[in-house]
């Protein structure tokens, strides 16, 4: 409720607009002690303090940002801003993180260089440009980067968007040629967006219009692989529902072999997924690493513990308990054991000593075993390569489409618009291509970002979009000088990094694998069925579908449910770029029906003289012939005429009840800000109401607003000429008026003290 006029306070402004930036430092940035008093700053905070003073210099006068400034950084300071990798890299802990690193870059490596050469299949580009991506993306956005777990390369939303974009290119060399241009403009975008700090433009996009875009994005995903599951070959479709109608119009020629191919990996591959989250949900790599010393350290601790439990006599000291103890199933099988089998209290305390230090050298092997069985889980795509190179290799090109010859090596660096200098690609195609980039850049921007903010809540850590921005768009530009496809975070990879990786020292083990790869195992590649790539691509696409969320919104909100419904088929129905481009149009109408829709209510009076919303207060009573607006928004073009629908409303009902309205007031507390649109309304509004000799005030007005409008002449035309009075003060004020419209004197005389005050 807003009873009282808006009055601003300097140093409760300085509060507010400081505050954005405040809760973000009770985050815990690393592990690490930090170096420097800026390393207690959040990048965010960084970029958008100044924003805040020079709002707040603005708004007051005051030279904020010479009395709060934040100290200037050093050149070291400001290499670290710009290159996160500087800032944990001196104090890295090798003892302590390397073997985590080292665990979590080899399991990723092997997971991503099958994916690479499926993801490639999608882009219709060969191989080895995907496995390029692989090798250069991960070793770039490891520096400039400021999640600690993302693994950035090839993801399967992109490289479907980037296929949609190729798959028209007939010449091999020219669709290349493209897809290396489209990396480095998609790169160049990134780091326009970000020097012109327009990240915040992602806001915009809300996560049921993008969970519905990903969704059908995961199905396409799908879709695009059963032709290859299916060993069919036909013309590409403009739109997915004849992409469907093709599929069962050539199902008659279905090689069976790519199908049983096909077929059993899914099947594997769904089933390993299964097994893992059903039995092996838990990540155990943390305690498999434990140190001999921190072993006996909390064997020890827990027998002080047990002493506790065992003794009868227990008082009221706290007790303190070692870090990470917990007596498992099978301490407390032995204890209970000994409990049951020995009355004696020293026997019973030496029997569970026993049980407790036998139990973690026990559970070694248990946790190894454990560890092996989650990372074959997670390795199944690299399971059913082995697998599929080895049929692919018995049965031969003959029975079973391969992938055939892949480069060996790392390439030389080539300036991406290659294409252009050589006339593979058409000059007159560069509008096309930037803006087939631009739609990349707002996948990757999207999925990327959400995926490291999301982890970064679990892990504690603070996420900077702007440094985002930087880290993937310079990776990005690389890529094109590296003949690679253009990049983006991939889930699966990120979720084996946020259990078992420390830094992003992962990922750089990750590229030198992926190269040594490239040298050593481009032969074999050869043989791999295009089967067996469907297979994994089938059920990555399957992982991108979110159907609990659907059902969530569903009960929840049923507003959002209809926005997902409809980017969720616009997106199945038009293709991955058009359904982008209608998911994108889904969110901007979404924002605008919300906005146009802001509430609007009829104020009533309590018998305190409180006036609060009639609506939710049943014991207020109507104003009488005052009529009193509240909007609890800012009023723009599209939502400010519900302010004369909802008064002209109110008049109609009072007319039914014999009453005859004297005065229309609207309440401005909620409101920040008002367009030209929304003054020249309240201007017709105030000019209407005259007409019919009604008076219109207007109260609460902010400063900000008071100033706006002064600078029309619709302050004139209001009661007092003031728009900051309360609304205690302009109903009572209108209801002193007689119903000529003429104020009396003694009732202006009080509203001017009042409204000095």
């Amino acid at each position: 409720m807003c009873s009282g006029p808006a009055v601003g306070n300097l140093d409760m402004m300085s509060n507010q607009v400081g505050a954005l930036a405040g809760p973000t430092l009770t985050i815990a940035l690393s592990k690490r002690a930090p170096s420097s008093a800026l390393d207690l700053i959040p990048n965010s905070a960084l970029s958008c303090r100044s924003v805040q003073m020079s709002c707040l210099s603005s708004l007051t006068g005051h030279h904020h940002s010479e009395r709060f400034a934040l100290p200037k950084m050093t050149w070291v300071q400001q290499v670290q801003h710009y290159a996160p990798i500087f800032r944990w890299l001196p104090h890295y802990n090798i003892a302590k993180d390397l073997k985590f690193d080292i665990v979590a870059g080899i399991t990723v490596a092997m997971m991503l260089i099958p994916q690479e050469v499926s993801l490639s299949t999608i882009m219709n580009v060969p191989a080895h440009h995907g496995l390029y991506t692989a090798a250069t993306a991960p070793l770039v956005y490891a520096i400039f980067g400021s999640s600690t777990v993302l693994s950035v390369s090839s993801g399967s939303e992109v490289s479907l968007l980037v296929g949609t974009i190729l798959e028209d290119i007939d010449n091999e060399d020219e669709r290349v040629a493209t897809g290396i241009m489209m990396a480095f403009l998609s790169g160049c975008i990134l780091l326009i967006v970000r020097i012109l700090n327009l990240s915040q433009l992602a806001d915009f996009f809300s996560r049921p219009v993008m969970g519905g875009f990903v969704s059908a994005g995961g199905l396409l995903i799908m879709l695009s692989q059963i032709p290859n599951a299916l060993g069919i070959k036909f013309a590409s479709q403009d739109y997915p529902p004849l992409t469907v109608y093709q599929i069962f119009n050539h199902i008659s020629k279905t090689n069976l072999t790519a199908f049983a191919v096909a077929s059993i990996s899914i099947v594997y591959l769904f089933g390993v997924k299964i097994f893992k989250k059903h039995y092996f949900p838990s990540p155990v790599l943390m305690q498999l690493f434990e140190s001999e010393k921190t072993t006996k350290e909390e064997s020890q601790a827990n027998t002080e513990e047990l002493e506790q439990i065992l003794t009868p006599v227990v008082n009221n000291a706290e007790v303190v308990h070692s870090h990470g103890f917990s007596l498992t199933d099978q301490q407390y099988v032995s204890l209970r054991t000994a409990r049951q089998a020995h009355g004696d209290r020293h026997v019973q305390i030496e029997a569970a000593e026993k049980a407790i230090v036998e139990a973690p050298q026990q559970s070694k092997a248990k946790l190894l075993a454990i560890f092996l069985v989650r990372t074959v889980c997670d390795l199944g795509p690299l399971v059913v390569c082995i697998v599929g190179g080895i049929i692919g290799w018995a049965l031969g090109s003959s029975r079973l489409k391969l992938t055939g010859t892949i480069p060996e090596g790392f390439p030389d660096p080539k300036v991406p618009w290659y294409g252009f200098d050589s006339g593979l690609i058409a000059g007159d195609r560069f509008g096309t291509i930037l803006y087939n980039s631009l739609t990349v850049v707002v996948v990757v921007f999207l999925s990327s970002i959400a995926m490291a903010k999301r982890l970064a809540i679990q892990r504690g850590e603070d996420i900077n979009s702007d440094q985002e921005l930087t880290g993937l768009g310079i990776a990005s530009v690389v890529c094109g000088f590296f003949q690679a496809m253009p990049p983006t975070g991939g889930m699966s990879r990120t979720a084996v990094n946020l259990l078992n990786a420390h830094t992003q020292l992962a990922s750089i083990f990750t590229t030198l694998i992926v190269i040594l790869a490239l040298y050593t195992l481009t032969g074999p590649l050869y043989y791999l069925p295009s089967a067996t790539l469907a297979s994994i691509i089938i059920v990555a696409g399957y992982s991108l579908v979110e159907f609990k969320e659907v059902k969530w919104l569903y009960r929840v909100k049923r507003d959002e449910f209809v926005v997902w419904t409809a980017s969720f088929i616009l997106t199945l129905g038009l293709g991955v770029l058009d359904g982008l481009i209608a998911s994108i149009i889904c969110s901007i109408l979404a924002l605008m029906w919300k906005t146009k829709r802001s509430p609007v209510v009829i104020l009533g009076e309590l018998e305190n003289g409180r006036f609060v919303d009639r609506e939710l207060f049943s014991e207020a009573h109507d104003l009488g012939d005052v009529i009193a607006i509240r909007v609890d928004s800012s009023l723009y073009f599209a939502n400010c005429e519900r302010v004369a629908v909802f008064a002209e409303r109110e008049m109609i009902r009072l007319q039914a009840l014999g009453i005859t309205t004297h005065g229309v007031v609207l309440d401005m507390c909620n409101m920040n800000d008002l367009d030209a649109t929304t003054i020249q309304v309240l201007s017709d509004i105030q000019e209407k109401l005259a007409v019919r000799k009604i008076r219109f005030a207007i109260a609460n007005a902010k400063s900000r607003l008071h100033d706006i409008l002064a600078a029309t002449n619709i302050i004139k035309r209001i009661l007092a000429n003031n728009p900051s009075i309360s609304v205690e003060d302009a109903v009572r004020m209108l209801r002193d008026l007689p119903p000529s419209g003429n104020a009396s004197p003694s009732s202006m005389s009080r509203l001017s003290v009042q409204s000095k005050v």
